[in-house]
């Protein structure tokens, strides 16, 4: 006996498989017929299927954790597939939520309007259960073969360790050696703790905690301290319960590291670096903030029109890719005279 809907609200079937699904689909229909037709289709490719019966129930969905694909069917009330789509494309990039449309309509014109929309495919109805779950497997393939990748350049980039970085930090350990012991002590375990964080294997993880973040840029800046001295001064506030969300790995080091080297050891007196992690309005803010020698306007006017390249360095390129994949928003940068802060978004429910 089938369990009884809460009506106007989605709901989920999990798929009988052998192993827990990964693969997450969110189907949108008004029609529960078709939706449990789709299901019929895809049960034996063992998905995790979530179905709303509009569109407005579908958003709600959206904003509930992660997903790898949404079909949506074309002709709804009150909201079409296409407007769903345009919609959730201002919030999702085309690379991180593929979009499948199930449409009646299959003149030239209207396929084209679906991919105007931001619709990654397509299928005609009446739709053929092989061609089906072809499609679904080539998009959710897709989806899962950009997330390794971002796991796969996050670990690499955090393996590229400045070669200057480390002799210098060498040199400074020797030095040490010579005149304060104890000194040099604490900058090796530092070191070792940088190393450590570095090569770390869990740096191919998609997110980690921000406390484990912030350990790396703790270790990074007692080293760029001992050897800079009074050049670098740090300021912390950071939320009690900011520790525990997730944030791609080697983030904030990255914006903390390009603070230090091209904002405040840019000025002879050296200057202030403040790392905040505090709530936003749709999650965490995570900032980084200097009271270094500022952008010029040229760079800067090509940084916020989001034109990153490799003049701004791989280490930013990088973060601000990966942080559009993962929250639909990349960096946010200002910068004049008096420093430069540079942010982004942690929002909540996501990835």
């Amino acid at each position: 006996m089938r369990s009884p809907r809460i009506q106007g609200a989605p709901f989920i079937r999990k798929l009988p498989w052998r192993l827990q699904p990964r693969i997450r689909i969110l189907a949108v229909d008004d029609d529960p017929v078709n939706l449990n037709v789709l299901e019929g289709m895809l049960a034996p490719e063992g998905y995790e299927l979530t179905t709303a019966t509009s569109a407005k129930d579908a958003l709600q969905w959206l904003d509930r954790g992660k997903w790898d694909l949404l079909v949506t069917d074309v002709m709804m009330p009150n909201m079409s597939g296409y407007e769903l789509t345009r919609i959730v494309r201002c919030r999702f990039p085309l690379a991180e939520l593929p979009i499948l449309l199930l449409t009646a309509r299959n003149r030239p014109e209207d396929i084209a309007s679906g991919f105007r929309a931001g619709a990654s495919d397509y299928i005609a109805k009446p739709v053929e259960p092989l061609e089906l779950r072809s499609r679904v497997k080539a998009l959710t393939d897709l989806r899962q073969s950009i997330r390794r990748r971002l796991r796969l350049e996050a670990a690499w980039l955090q393996a590229q360790i400045q070669p200057h970085f480390l002799f210098n930090t060498l040199n400074t350990i020797a030095a040490l050696g010579e005149v304060d012991a104890d000194r040099m002590r604490m900058l090796v375990s530092e070191f070792g703790n940088y190393l450590k964080a570095s090569f770390d294997f869990r740096n191919s993880d998609l997110l980690v905690p921000l406390d484990r973040e912030l350990s790396l840029v703790r270790s990074y800046l007692y080293i760029e301290q001992e050897r800079f001295a009074e050049r670098i001064r740090v300021r912390w506030e950071i939320d009690a319960d900011a520790a525990t969300t997730p944030v791609p790995p080697l983030s904030v080091q990255t914006l903390v590291e390009n603070a230090v080297r091209h904002g405040i050891l840019k000025r002879p007196s050296g200057g202030t670096v403040c790392i905040r992690a505090g709530r936003a309005e749709h999650g965490l803010e995570v900032s980084v903030r200097d009271d270094g020698i500022g952008i010029d306007e040229a760079t800067l006017t090509r940084l916020q029109d989001n034109v990153l390249d490799k003049e701004s360095g791989i280490g930013l390129i990088n973060t601000d890719r990966r942080l559009r994949q993962l929250f639909g928003r990349g960096l946010a940068l200002e910068s004049g005279p008096d420093g430069t802060k540079v942010s982004f978004i942690v929002k909540h429910g996501r990835p």
